[in-house]
């Protein structure tokens, strides 16, 4: 086995989980970027921006080609869910597909890598006799949260994009705040003055919905351990 496949396939070895760690703190710092370039008030820290982003375009691009080499058959990766995601995050870096503002929308979808490693994590642990519930659980935490920054990251990116004009949505962060206000509800928030803004305040009420009961799932497994454990 070539030291490609043992970093991108092998995941039973140590030198995968490091590149899967490597690149999940890549991906997160590049996504954090792309936020914070957003802010106003960090106009002038641009070219460090810039910076992080092709440093993290290039990374990702070695390991789209690494995946595409190690695949069998040669289509399956390009063409499977991730794999179209992770050609969507480097392309338009490339061949210069709009601005920034259009790249903070394709590239906000690499967080789903890290709900991809948790998912590989999860699958690791079935069969797991029940004295190791408790990590299960810490896991399904981890995923909770994971989801609702996700969540964040989509609809606050999505107002930051269609309400241009609203100071509440001056910034990707201030599209993020204005979200888990909607997700909380009984919060009065800025109410849009677009189509696609109503549409997405919409949206984001529903997954506010969805994420509270995914909420209570998690919560009710916090009960049934303790009530197991006595």
């Amino acid at each position: 086995m070539s030291f490609l496949e043992n970093a991108f396939t092998a995941n039973n070895t140590k030198i995968y989980r490091r590149v899967q760690d490597f690149l999940a703190v890549v991906t997160l710092l590049s996504i954090l970027s792309l936020v914070l370039e957003t802010v106003p008030a960090l106009s002038s820290y641009h070219k460090f921006f810039v910076f992080v982003e092709w440093l993290a375009v290039l990374i990702f691009s070695f390991e789209y080609l690494a995946r595409l080499k190690v695949s069998h058959p040669k289509w399956k990766y390009p063409l499977s869910f991730f794999g179209i995601i992770d050609l969507v995050a480097i392309l338009p870096t490339f061949i210069g597909l709009g601005n920034f503002t259009f790249l903070k929308s394709a590239r906000a979808l690499r967080i789903i890598r890290m709900l991809r490693m948790m998912r590989l994590a999860k699958m690791s642990r079935r069969g797991l006799v029940s004295e190791k519930d408790t990590s299960i659980l810490a896991l399904n935490v981890i995923i909770y949260f994971a989801v609702l920054l996700t969540a964040l990251l989509f609809t606050g990116t999505a107002m930051y994009l269609v309400e241009p004009n609203i100071s509440a949505f001056s910034s990707i962060p201030a599209g993020m705040w204005w979200s888990l206000k909607v997700f909380m509800a009984g919060i009065q928030v800025v109410e849009p003055s677009t189509f696609l803004g109503e549409i997405f305040f919409v949206l984001t009420r529903f997954i506010g919905l969805l994420l509270l009961g995914l909420l209570v799932g998690v919560v009710g497994n916090v009960f049934r351990i303790i009530l197991i454990e006595k």
